[in-house]
């Protein structure tokens, strides 16, 4: 699995409308922490967007880590659940880089 070196300390909120380096379209984050392909091809992505005003379409997802966004243009909403989700997040990705990598 292609990973990164270092977990996020906060994910932004779902509903977070962002600029991705090198785009001129919105998108909004609608999921976070995700994985994508199979076995050798497995990535691991901060986000998964849809664009934005369209929303998701045909189900497909653009993927991108935190390092890729230019601008956040406006941050979703967030509450105590959502940072016990961040938290949530943060630990099975540590688990998921343990087992996939072997670290």
């Amino acid at each position: 699995m292609d990973n990164k070196e270092e977990t996020l300390d906060r994910y932004l909120p779902l509903g977070s409308i962002v600029l991705v380096k090198g785009n001129v379209k919105k998108l909004m984050i609608v999921a976070r922490g995700v994985i994508t392909g199979k076995d050798a091809d497995k990535r691991l992505f901060d986000y998964g967007a849809a664009l934005y005003p369209e929303g998701l379409m045909d189900e497909r997802l653009i993927f991108f880590n935190h390092t890729d966004i230019f601008k956040v243009v406006a941050e979703g909403y967030s509450d105590s659940d959502d940072e016990i989700m961040n938290e949530n997040i943060k630990n099975w990705i540590k688990e998921v880089k343990k087992h996939d990598l072997g670290q």
